[in-house]
């Protein structure tokens, strides 16, 4: 009798969990998961969202509870679980178009996680590759091609960025601005670029004129200070015969000047790349750009928009 009671508080707790009313209840659950989400309380949406996977487990929503899941790890910082929950939706099928959401949810976590040039490699495999969700090809090969452009913009691979915007389908959503970005990838070669190898050159033949040629006027005066002051002291040092100052100074004004060489090509280099940034950051300005998580009626969502 005492295993008959047991078996039939099991029975009970079971059909309380299927029925209507209980089903009714999780999804509740999965909605304060996504208010909190929206609130920025990453840590209770993921709670509450495994609380919904607990009380309907075969819910059809499940996938946008892992969804939901890993988009909170994402905004929290904690990419290895992120990509754990994005895995888990991109290899169900009964929604394609979360399984889309999720492959490219994936690249937006190696974007900051891993570092551009493997986000570039991993948009460039979905843009070629065939094995995508079911009838969502097209929108994610489009998405990843302009997400890429963006990427190779960033690291100066005008070219490829080029062909990048030139690939997006010219009838999708996109298309329009994906042309116009195409062009804006030649005024991104033609910035005020300072060759480093110019710098580098101008401060060997006298100490701060390459940080003077890259647009640094106190970096420039303090390595022809230090440089003058310290050969200065060596030249002195030598006609007294103080051999001991001499090697001591000799030492430090040769560091310093390989040091002075070093912040010159340094400087050109951030110079470019403060262009770059200006112009990507003027052009995300004009065109609108957004990329980030927003919610819908069917839950949250990766958006990619641009204002045409």
């Amino acid at each position: 009798m005492k295993h008959l009671g047991l078996i039939l508080t099991i029975l009970l707790s079971l059909s309380l969990l299927s029925s209507p009313a209980a089903a009714g209840n999780a999804g509740e659950v999965l909605d304060f998961a996504r208010h909190l989400f929206d609130q920025g309380d990453w840590f209770r949406a993921v709670t509450e969202a495994k609380r919904f996977l607990f009380l309907a487990p075969q819910d059809p929503r499940r996938h946008e509870a892992h969804l939901l899941m890993g988009r909170a790890h994402f905004e929290a910082g904690q990419f290895e679980p992120a990509m754990a929950d994005f895995s888990l939706v991109v290899r169900q099928t009964d929604r394609p178009e979360l399984a889309a959401q999720a492959l490219l949810d994936q690249g937006s976590v190696l974007e900051r996680y891993r570092g551009l040039n493997e986000a570039i490699l991993y948009y460039q495999d979905l843009a070629e590759g065939s094995d995508l969700p079911h009838g969502q090809d097209a929108e994610v090969r489009n998405i990843a091609r302009m997400r890429m452009g963006w990427l190779l913009m960033k690291e100066g691979r005008f070219d490829e960025a080029r062909s990048s915007f030139g690939a997006v389908s010219p009838d999708h959503k996109l298309g329009s601005a994906a042309r116009s970005l195409a062009e804006k990838t030649y005024e991104a070669e033609h910035l005020d670029y300072k060759s480093p190898r110019t710098a580098g050159t101008l401060s060997a033949v006298l100490p701060g004129a390459g940080q003077l040629y890259v647009g640094r006027p106190t970096d420039a005066a303090l390595a022809f200070g230090l440089n003058a002051a310290f050969l200065w002291g060596a030249i002195e040092s030598y006609q007294d015969e103080n051999w001991a100052a001499f090697a001591v100074l000799g030492v430090m004004e040769i560091t310093w000047y390989g040091g002075n060489i070093y912040n010159a090509v340094n400087g050109a280099h951030r110079h470019n790349q403060d262009q770059r940034d200006r112009l990507i950051q003027r052009l995300q300005k004009e065109y609108g750009l957004t990329v980030g998580v927003t919610s819908t009626s069917q839950g949250p969502a990766l958006a990619l928009g641009f204002r045409f």
